[in-house]
């Protein structure tokens, strides 16, 4: 194909949580919506594509002494940069994936430049890569998965991993992307977890479920993604119920993952705290259902050998997976080495690299006859349209059988849309979506979501956004999210 980048537009769109989301040391009630199109040709037929994403505080860059405005400028500028090296690399001459890879190398420099990390290079730099994916599917009239299948992208794996050579997407990849999912539901450290613990001048009265308990009840929950904080005894008493009120509902039939969000600067803290789970009794099957714990270190020490002592012996019996330390196109090698058992796929990470990453863990899974490497899927409080039905599609076409799913608990749906935008996306993904308490959301339907009609042509939506509901960077202004 000769592709070349003629355009790009970044538009901007407040929400607002109906429940707070604390993560690690943030805590999201308020974001932008960012989303990015641009015009490619395509043997010489413009086409556009869309991407998007939140842009949240204190994930990219959890620099103490910076500001969620100063985060956000720096999120804005990385997708700018990386922007403007594909408007230079996609010239009708070079192929995407040559320009893919000149276009990390140069973010990731450019970043470092300005000392900011390599996380938000690479996320910069998925924005805009994501959406040329979505444009290229659309030109050739294909949908994400079978794209990936038929390599549209000339994805050349050895080339970033010697050990890929000579495979492609397709060889690792099921036959068929999924059509349904289970979705792993955050329970956030500021999230309530019984019904009679919400004072009642704190009731919602949206409709929706609030605590963790009336999502169990409600929607069929039967995976967990829990989060810790670095405060033993409280981390205990929250796993204490967390656990009584899955087990009240489900028996022992459910899954969880523990997240660390990088709580923990010394591995000794955090071995205290699995010790602390597996002397309780009361945790025992909670601690047999628990599949993964996910990046418990901070980045800096995360993939240094002499803190990861801990990381080793943990993993022999349970898998321990990066996800913020996973910044770089090496980083999942790097963690392997140092006795990490598996990596997150994060559509803000990449797409492309996603797929590579999915290669490595089939690769160190004896082409698929083993299993004691994994992916999971993980959410950055995605919402619809764009953001979460692509982080979806990307998964489905990886196969994976849960994904963590946060946007629909802490956003009211799709609230945050002009109607005519929620109605487009019920009436194009009415599988996905449902009319609820006024709103579209996403329906959960026995702890699972349907996501077939997310096989459409282009990366997962068949619903485009209109970009003149939208500010530019240049009209949006901080003060508007007070």
């Amino acid at each position: 194909m000769r592709l070349t980048l003629k355009a790009t537009q970044l538009g901007l769109r407040n929400s607002t949580t109906r429940l707070p989301f604390r993560y690690g040391k943030a805590c999201l009630t308020r974001c932008p919506q960012a989303i990015l199109r641009v015009d490619l040709e395509v043997d010489g037929r413009i086409q556009a594509g869309y991407s998007g994403d939140c842009l949240p505080p204190s994930w990219f860059d959890k620099s103490p002494d910076k500001s969620f405005a100063e985060q956000i400028e720096d999120m804005l500028w990385v997708i700018g940069e990386a922007a403007a090296s594909y408007l230079s690399e996609l010239n009708g001459a070079n192929s995407f994936f040559a320009a893919w890879r000149t276009t990390i190398e140069r973010v990731h420099t450019a970043c470092g430049t300005r000392n900011l990390p390599p996380l938000l290079a690479s996320f910069g730099a998925s924005v805009v890569e994501r959406a040329i994916l979505d444009a290229m599917c659309r030109a050739k009239q294909l949908s994400f998965a079978d794209a990936v299948r038929v390599n549209l992208f000339g994805v050349h794996p050895g080339e970033i991993h010697p050990r890929l050579a000579g495979f492609q997407p397709s060889d690792w990849l099921p036959p068929q992307p999924r059509r349904t999912i289970f979705v792993r539901h955050t329970v956030g450290l500021a999230d309530p977890l019984t019904s009679d613990s919400i004072p009642c001048d704190e009731r919602l009265e949206d409709g929706f479920p609030q605590s963790l308990e009336e999502y169990i009840q409600r929607c069929g929950l039967r995976y967990l993604k829990v989060k810790v904080s670095n405060q033993l005894d409280r981390d205990i008493e929250r796993i204490r119920v967390i656990a009584a009120l899955i087990e009240r509902y489900r028996g022992a039939d459910y899954r969880v993952t523990l997240d660390g969000n990088e709580q923990y600067s010394n591995a000794e803290d955090f071995d205290r705290l699995i010790g602390a789970i597996c002397q309780e009794s009361v945790l025992r099957t909670f601690w047999a259902n628990t599949i993964v714990v996910e990046q418990p270190l901070e980045r800096g020490i995360a993939l240094s050998a002499e803190h990861t002592q801990g990381i080793r012996e943990l993993s022999q019996t349970k898998p321990v997976i990066i996800d913020e330390s996973d910044g770089t196109l090496d980083s999942y090698d790097q963690a392997i080495a140092l006795g990490y058992r598996g990596v997150s796929s994060k559509s803000c990470k990449g797409a492309i690299k996603s797929l590579l990453n999915a290669g490595l863990t089939w690769l160190h899974n004896e082409r698929g006859r083993t299993s004691d490497y994994l992916m999971t899927g993980e959410d950055l409080c995605t919402v619809g349209v764009v953001p979460v039905q692509s982080d979806l599609c990307l998964v489905a076409t990886l196969g994976l059988e849960h994904i963590e799913r946060n946007g629909h608990h802490y956003h009211r749906g799709l609230s945050y849309l002009p109607k005519g935008q929620q109605e487009a996306a019920l009436a194009l993904h009415s599988d996905l979506y449902g009319e609820q308490f006024g709103v579209v959301a996403p329906r959960l339907i026995d702890g699972q979501l349907e996501i077939g009609s997310l096989q459409c042509v282009g990366f997962g939506f068949a619903a485009e956004p209109d970009m003149r509901a939208m500010r530019s960077p240049d009209e949006w202004e901080y003060a508007s999210l007070e």
